[in-house]
């Protein structure tokens, strides 16, 4: 199972991020689809959460910061 959220940076399309969390074990797995609706979307906010943070530092990075 995996769950992903996508970013573009700019409005080319060609700067792309994607950030998961995938299962690497049956047992994870387990766990991941055991997850209610809400523990889903909770995972996913922390997600696209994290991802604000890498778009914060890449986007310094490229602009030579």
């Amino acid at each position: 199972m995996e769950i992903a959220r996508e970013r573009f940076l700019d409005d080319t399309r060609l700067l792309h991020l994607t950030l998961a969390l995938r299962s690497r074990t049956t047992e994870m797995h387990s766990v991941l689809t055991g997850l209610s609706r809400d523990q889903r979307d909770a995972v996913a906010t922390a997600l696209a959460r994290a991802l604000d943070d890498i778009t914060r530092i890449v986007t310094t990075a490229k602009a030579g910061g």
